[in-house]
């Protein structure tokens, strides 16, 4: 699923591609997707808009337009926007891009498109006032990358949540908003912190380093514009992979040798999700039940 640097990527992206054009015409095919409203209003309401702004809150984008209406995408597990839309993206090598899952069209005033494609549905399209109608955007926590985000603050989030498993607390999206489970597993395994440990665990100092593998990841990963794991989920607006692969550590590297002591890498389920973590360099002398 895309995360916070996956999705960032596409608002920075689409920031400086689509602003100022007007959106000409409309074209749906998968109205499940829209959320609340139906096709006629969403098409209505959207042709003849211009575009002023782009932005994001947690793993939403959010595209701003005149007069004042924002359109929001959550690209649920394999959403992708494309940005000029051609049809050779449907006949790359790859195959992941295909007509079929083309469910938005969005025609702009220069004859240029962009396209919501998703291969599995799971992504959903808003089209409200005021983001805060949103219940997913309303409830969202801290963005980890704001500078109200510094150690202090997490270390007062991990006090007041002190019974949570660290690494389900940092993925809880009404604490910390976007941070999924790529990056939560690697900056656990950055600063040394096993991922089963209790919040209440954890010392300032385990905070202060754990706040900045955070921030690092995040920067790092958004730096070479998201991820593009095996199955080939993630494309940017120009249907390329995202580069942070190449800097993974930890994640979904089960079994493999650890990049700092050569142990093996094991996983661990929490609360549903793969945990990946060297039991040696994230020893979890202060584990509790």
């Amino acid at each position: 699923m895309p995360e916070l640097p996956e999705v960032e990527t596409v608002k920075i992206e689409l920031t400086d591609k689509i602003i100022g054009l007007e959106i000409s015409k409309v074209a749906l095919t998968r109205t499940k997707m829209l959320i609340n409203i139906t096709p006629e209003y969403f098409t209505s309401r959207l042709e003849g808009k211009r575009i002023i702004d782009i932005s994001r809150r947690g793993k939403y984008i959010i595209v701003h337009l005149l007069p004042k209406i924002r359109l929001v995408f959550h690209l649920g597990m394999t959403g992708i926007l494309i940005y000029p839309y051609m049809e050779k993206f449907a006949k790359n090598n790859s195959g992941d891009i295909k007509l079929k899952h083309n469910h938005f069209i969005f025609n702009f005033n220069d004859s240029t498109q962009m396209v919501f494609n998703d291969v599995r549905r799971f992504g959903k399209v808003y089209l409200v006032n005021d983001v805060s109608e949103i219940k997913g955007i309303a409830h969202l926590g801290m963005e980890p990358l704001v500078d109200e985000f510094t150690p202090d603050s997490f270390f007062n989030i991990l006090k007041s949540n002190s019974k949570k498993r660290i690494k389900s607390l940092i993925m809880n999206q009404k604490l910390i908003a976007g941070l999924g489970n790529i990056y939560a597993n690697e900056a656990l395994y950055r600063a040394n912190i096993h991922p089963m440990r209790m919040a209440s665990s954890l010392t300032h100092n385990d905070a202060v380093t754990l706040h900045e593998q955070i921030k690092h990841v995040l920067n790092k990963a958004i730096q070479l514009k998201g991820s593009t794991i095996s199955d080939g989920a993630f494309r940017n607006t120009e249907g390329k992979n995202g580069k942070f692969k190449q800097e993974i550590l930890v994640y979904a590297r089960k079994g493999k040798k650890c990049l700092k002591c050569q142990h093996l890498i094991e996983m661990v389920k929490i609360e549903g999700r793969s945990s990946f973590y060297c039991p040696v360099c994230q020893k979890n002398n202060v584990f509790h039940q």
